[in-house]
């Protein structure tokens, strides 16, 4: 009995040890290591004798067995080539800050020193590089500083196409957007004499991909600009472009540019910094950690800021920044993790994984000014049972703002060729593109994308008139048992010039098939609410699809472009708000190719004056037209009772006639990061309300030919058919 009581006294003082006093209590653990900006490679890794970088730590916890923790001391380490994780490498090694003390892991190259000039009629810093200096991207202490642009605001426009510059004119498949031009023609009234323009880069905005060429020739007597790169894409007449690292814009506080010719840097300073104290950060490393063939390697409460991005001299198809280069990826492994870090001012995407990663997690991290994207998840197409298949990730309750700062068309969170992965709880904004992307197999195809669950995130505020035919949510290809539930999102815009197209909220794209749509309220986009280019065996149910654009749901498919069931989706009890007469149901091509029962229509201003079309918004009909032509055989026009839907507050009253249809509350509140959790190193999970920062669009109104005389007409037929019924 006194064994026991001994037993438990020791066990009891050892747990109230380890909860009071912390972690210093891994002072004492032998499969702990300490690193410090103070230590010494040639240490013993103690916490009296630290190391100084995490290279040598990942060598020492080799002789370890076990789990590692690997703990670094407050500073910052400077990553000047990519850390390699290899099979040879000790598994289930975590890497994180010691305590709550600060740790930065950078890959940026400090510049200090620099001397006063003027530039363009202003004070500037300016400083010899060397001509080897090839960064494309530079920081303060703070954030990035902006690389100079001409023109410093608004958009220069393709005047004309050479097809003899032109790659592939024959090309058939895709003809339309991926010739290829190595030129295009410029107002030559547009482009002022620039220093070094082979220094310039250009960048071409088109559809869903941004182009980033190097300038091999300018001939300002005609306007032809020419790349040493061909085009991913069909260059068009009055497509936006504008230039980047151009001397003679660089004029404002925060601007830099690189004379890549002499070897000088110049920045402008902001009021009140001195040339003696100024230093700024150049990335040329882009990879700071790859991790390949071994497993259990987590990082916990780290810092990663400041790594580079070279500009490809290859042409590429990058859709959705397919290739972008990548701060930290990991491959073939199983067990990586990334827990409360925190990811601000990469060059290009901050977390990769990729073929054979399996049961890993991105958890509670920050990620500001992003090059790229956010999260990518790139598996490989493989047949379900390979043991190689990509599956078993979570990204969840995570912070995302200020993606693709650098390759526009990057996606927030991005997934191809994955199953089972949770992508939840995330909030997503201030993107050019697709906040949250699923799927790369185009049509019905075999993929090895299913059963992905994409639910409780906030996204909004993306596009933001920048590029064409995004989503909040994209999918793409058969997908059985993938959900996308819970979400709220507002506010997605698309190019509103020439050819623009699709900013819309939920967009399921080529083939598509068997999603389940569920409790998303989607609104404020200007375009769609919900769009289908087309699929098969979809269901659309319970949602609040309002105040968007063009129309609240669009259904781009027949019946010929429908397998499975011949239903290309079932739209079920769901809540259509529109005004001004913005279309409720569009593109209604076959009543065949879809079915829709308890759907409740209304119009915030013109309440039951709502429409619906077949083909185009000229052709409109409205509610009562589409009810006797068997359009919308079961749905209804009624008030869902909104609180205040004019200011974006959606809960519903109770009495509304939305529930007698079987409509069923949904929590909007829960979509975003998590209530009472800690994101990154301290912030707060939960803070922002579902409709923050929502504004108003523009609506398309639409308009039904012979509308008065259609609405008398159905008048006196009812009353008429009254009599003969009496």
């Amino acid at each position: 009995m006194a064994k026991k009581f001994i037993s438990f006294l020791l066990t009891f003082i050892i747990i109230f040890g380890a909860v009071f006093m912390g972690e210093s209590v891994y002072a004492e653990d032998t499969n702990a290591i300490y690193v410090s900006p103070q230590g010494n490679d040639g240490a013993n890794g103690s916490f009296e004798n630290p190391l100084a970088t995490i290279a040598a730590a990942k060598e020492l916890a080799k002789e370890k067995s076990g789990e590692v923790t690997v703990y670094f001391r407050q500073g910052t380490y400077t990553v000047y080539d990519t850390v390699n994780f290899t099979r040879d490498d000790k598994d289930c090694v975590t890497y994180k800050a010691y305590g709550g003390e600060k740790v930065i892991f950078t890959a940026g190259v400090p510049y200090s020193g620099f001397e006063s000039c003027t530039v363009n009629g202003v004070t500037a810093f300016k400083k010899d590089v060397g001509k080897n200096a090839c960064f494309n991207i530079l920081f303060s202490d703070t954030t990035t500083l902006r690389r100079t642009r001409y023109p410093e605001s608004g958009y220069l426009y393709i005047k004309d196409v050479d097809e003899k510059y032109c790659i592939n004119p024959d090309l058939e498949v895709d003809a339309d957007f991926h010739k290829g031009y190595t030129a295009l023609i410029a107002d030559k009234n547009d482009i002022p004499p620039i220093k070094n323009v082979n220094d310039a880069v250009v960048r071409v905005l088109h559809f869903w991909k941004d182009e980033m060429l190097s300038i091999k020739s300018y001939d300002p007597s005609t306007g032809l600009l020419q790349f040493t790169k061909p085009s991913s894409m069909t260059f068009h007449k009055n497509e936006r472009y504008f230039l980047e690292n151009v001397f003679e814009t660089l004029n404002e506080p925060g601007e830099w540019y690189l004379d890549k010719a002499q070897g000088i840097l110049y920045c402008i300073p902001y009021e009140g910094e001195s040339a003696a104290d100024f230093t700024v950060w150049g990335g040329e490393t882009e990879s700071l950690i790859s991790i390949d063939g071994v497993s259990g390697i987590r990082f916990e409460n780290i810092i990663f800021r400041g790594n580079g991005f070279n500009v490809s001299e290859k042409r590429d198809f990058s859709q959705a920044a397919y290739d972008a280069p990548t701060c930290v990826s990991c491959r073939n492994s199983s067990g990586f993790g990334i827990r409360n870090c925190e990811f601000r001012d990469i060059a290009a995407c901050a977390v990769f994984m990729g073929e054979n990663v399996r049961d890993s997690a991105v958890d509670s991290c920050i990620f500001d000014n992003i090059g790229a994207q956010a999260v990518y998840i790139r598996g490989e197409n493989l047949e379900e049972t390979d043991p190689r298949v990509t599956k078993n990730i979570d990204v969840t309750n995570n912070l995302i703002s200020g993606f693709g700062r650098v390759f526009y068309n990057a996606v927030g969170i991005l997934i191809i060729h994955a199953n089972s992965v949770n992508a939840c709880f995330n909030e997503i904004h201030d993107g050019y593109y697709t906040a949250i992307s699923v799927g790369w197999v185009w049509g019905y195809s075999h993929s090895i994308t299913y059963g992905n669950k994409i639910c409780n995130n906030l996204i909004y505020n993306i596009g933001q008139g920048w590029l064409s035919d995004m989503g909040g949510i994209y999918t793409l290809g058969n997908q059985k048992g993938t959900v996308l539930s819970g979400n709220v999102i507002h506010n997605v815009a698309a190019d509103p010039g020439e050819g623009g197209y699709g900013g819309w909220g939920i967009y399921l794209d080529e083939g598509s098939s068997y999603i389940l749509v569920e409790n998303n309220l989607t609104y404020a986009c200007g375009s769609d609410g919900y769009h289908l280019h087309y699929g098969s065996d979809n269901t659309v149910r319970n949602n609040i699809f309002a105040l968007n654009g063009e129309s609240q749901i669009r259904v781009v498919s027949n019946l010929g472009r429908v397998e499975g069931s011949k239903n290309t989706a079932a739209f079920e009890n769901n809540i259509l708000l529109s005004d001004g007469k913005a279309l409720a149901f569009s593109r209604l091509d076959d009543k065949d190719a879809y079915s829709e029962k308890g759907n409740i229509m209304w119009d915030l201003t013109g309440g039951e004056d709502v429409y619906s079309s077949r083909n185009s918004s000229n052709k409109a009909m409205c509610f009562e037209t589409a009810k006797r032509r068997g359009w919308l055989a079961d749905s209804s026009a009624a008030d869902p009772m909104f609180r205040d839907a004019a200011g974006f507050d959606f809960e519903i009253e109770d009495g509304s006639p939305a529930f007698e249809n079987g409509f069923k509350k949904f929590d909007y509140s829960q979509a975003g990061t998590k209530a009472g959790t800690v994101i990154g190193i301290s912030a707060q999970g939960g803070m922002t309300p579902y409709n923050a920062q929502s504004s108003a669009v523009e609506y398309t109104a639409a308009k039904e030919p012979f509308h008065f005389l259609l609405v008398l007409f159905y008048r006196i037929a009812d009353f008429f058919t009254g009599l003969f019924k009496k």
